[in-house]
């Protein structure tokens, strides 16, 4: 059957709603009105199943479509476009949309070359998307499907990350998965398997499966582990558990340290880094974009790499070619005190089959700082920058993965929060040469497994963009090392000593739950750091068990004064940290 026919059999599904489409070198477009949100990502999904469909377009609205806030929205960029096209702000050969971790791991892979390249990013500092809101895992690439552009670029990329972290001197600790086989991982088969045969199958079949599975994506020392085995890697794994498969690959990270150091080692390597810059439009020559237009003036270019997470679509609709469209995935974290630490060795999954769609299935993992994570979930949302999380959430969460774990102590959380995932239709990474832009890569979709992909992603991204004609010609002085932050954690006291005597500031604690001294801070600030929340990611003031309450207003005078702006001008992200002007002096 024809691409079109399978299209049709697809939307005929859905009889009360007169849906149509039209198809243009293998992306789809939809069109028509549903009732429902839901009803929409359905029919988007089902159509991004089909084979050889590239991309999903959906235009198709549903009732509370918003279409009074995106044409606000539209009509803000075209002022701003206007107001900025006429003044340059720079020239390049290529310039990346997008600041998060496979924007800034492009822009490092490409600061090997003689070329000059710029980074956008519309956020106060980099990393604030998706990339500040995951779980940190890096996943050994058993899980994506084969025949994906995530299966390939996942396996590649989680090999690569030693090297990252060595270069880069971000941590990175290589803990292992445990994947728990449990009485409830065919719970939805059970009736179909006399009792012996359902324990025969979870004890000594399913487990060979899975191994066998990622043998095929290629993915090698699996091994399966059952009895006393189990408790003595995971001494509080559920105590049910029938077997386990264990996955030595899996590693774990601080995501926006990750591209925080990306971006500081592209930076010293001759990219220049543009944070609070958003891209409103571009400025074109037939098929070719010529300049990215932006609120602090249009940066001319040869190139252009769309790494914009949530908001890719957008841009490839800007730049005039929509190939997908991003519908967000909220998934939601619970976080830890350090003192459960103990209680995880590896990162922790049970098993269940059919797994939940559209998702991993998230599980619990210990952080490169000590604490413990659970989730993420994953629930399709309107907004794309919908991080919110009510109290439902929080016990779903602490309800479905209570069964990994037994003893554990629940009640030691003490941060929860959320981040969208980029998910396009088709549910794979595209990274290819738009189709009707000729100077335009996309590098869009990247949900997980896109951390433990990036380093890989970036790669291939250069390549991709050496086919479409960039010259590579590579720098004798490229230096891939960054020196990490200080931190009065990692010190010899001697070491301490020294510094005190130099810079009185390092004596001055001013997060006391992550022992982080002034003089980090002020560093943080020399290397970029313009918001509370960006001093936050470089030195985790404010992310122990208080969570900021003591020490927040002590980094925003510190801010106040290292940046020369009135304390009422601290931003903790992207909006004041206070109504109105505070003194000084009360704090």
């Amino acid at each position: 059957m024809k691409l079109e026919g399978k299209v049709r059999k697809v939307l005929d599904k859905y009889p009360g709603y007169n849906l149509s489409y039209e198809i243009r070198d293998g992306v789809v477009f939809l069109y028509g009105r549903v009732r429902s949100y839901e009803e929409w990502v359905e029919v988007g999904l089902e159509v991004g199943k089909i084979k050889g469909v590239e991309g999903v377009v959906n235009k198709i609205v549903w009732d509370g479509y918003p279409a009074k806030k995106l044409e606000e929205r539209g009509e803000r960029r075209r002022k701003i476009f206007e107001e900025s096209k006429g003044k340059v702000a720079g020239s390049y050969d290529v310039v990346i949309i997008g600041g998060g971790v496979v924007g800034t791991a492009i822009a490092r892979e490409l600061s090997r070359y003689q070329l000059r390249t710029a980074l956008l990013e519309k956020a106060p500092d980099v990393a604030t998307g998706a990339t500040k809101a995951n779980n940190g895992m890096i996943h050994a690439g058993v899980e994506p499907p084969r025949g994906t552009l995530k299966r390939k670029l996942n396996v590649k990329g989680c090999r690569m990350y030693e090297r990252w972290a060595h270069e880069l001197n971000f941590k990175y600790r290589r803990v292992g998965s445990l994947w728990l086989i449990t009485p409830r991982t065919l719970e939805k088969f059970r009736r179909f398997l006399p009792g012996p045969l359902y324990a025969l199958m979870l004890k000594y079949v399913l487990p060979y499966v899975v191994v066998l599975k990622g043998f095929i994506n290629g993915v090698r020392g699996l091994r399966v582990v059952r009895g006393r085995k189990i408790f003595e890697m995971e001494p509080h794994a559920a105590r049910d558990a029938l077997a386990a498969v264990y996955v030595p690959w899996t590693g774990i990270v601080d995501p926006y340290e990750v591209a925080i150091a990306l971006a500081e080692n592209a930076a010293a390597n001759g990219v220049d880094i543009y944070t609070s810059t958003e891209v409103v439009g571009f400025l074109k020559e037939g098929d070719a974009v010529k300049g990215v237009v932006t609120n602090r003036g249009t940066f001319l270019c040869k190139y252009v790499v769309n790494a914009a997470g949530v908001y890719a679509d957008e841009i490839a609709e800007m730049a005039g070619s929509l190939e997908y469209t991003i519908h967000p995935r909220k998934g939601v974290i619970v976080l830890f005190h350090q003192s459960t630490g103990s209680y995880v060795r590896h990162c922790l999954a049970e098993i269940i089959l059919p797994p939940p769609p559209r998702t991993k299935g998230g599980g619990i993992n210990p952080t490169v700082h000590g604490n413990v994570m659970w989730g993420p979930t994953a629930v399709e949302v309107q907004d794309k920058e919908d991080v919110s999380v009510d109290p439902e959430e929080v016990q779903l969460v602490l309800t479905k993965y209570s069964t990994i774990l037994s003893g554990f102590p629940k009640d030691r959380v003490i941060r929860y929060f959320a981040g969208v995932r980029a998910a396009t239709f088709t549910e794979d990474f595209v990274i290819r040469p738009a189709k009707w832009v000729r100077n335009l890569l996309h590098v869009a979709g990247i949900q997980s497994p896109g951390l433990a992909s990036a380093p890989a992603i970036a790669e291939y991204a250069v390549q991709k963009l050496k086919g479409m004609g960039l010259e590579l010609r590579e720098k004798p002085d490229f230096n891939p090392f960054r020196v990490p932050m200080p931190s009065l954690r990692e010190m010899e006291l001697e070491e301490l000593k020294e510094l005190i005597g130099r810079d009185p500031k390092w004596g001055h604690v001013v997060c006391e739950c992550e022992a982080v001294t002034e003089a980090e801070i002020v560093e943080a600030v020399r290397r970029g750091a313009r918001t509370v929340d960006a001093v936050k990611r470089r030195t985790r003031a404010g992310m122990g068990e208080c969570q900021g309450a003591r020490c927040l207003i002590k980094v925003a005078v510190i801010l106040s004064r290292e940046l020369g702006v009135p304390l009422s001008e601290v931003l903790k992200e992207e909006a004041p940290l206070f109504d109105g002007y505070v003194r000084g002096e009360a704090w």
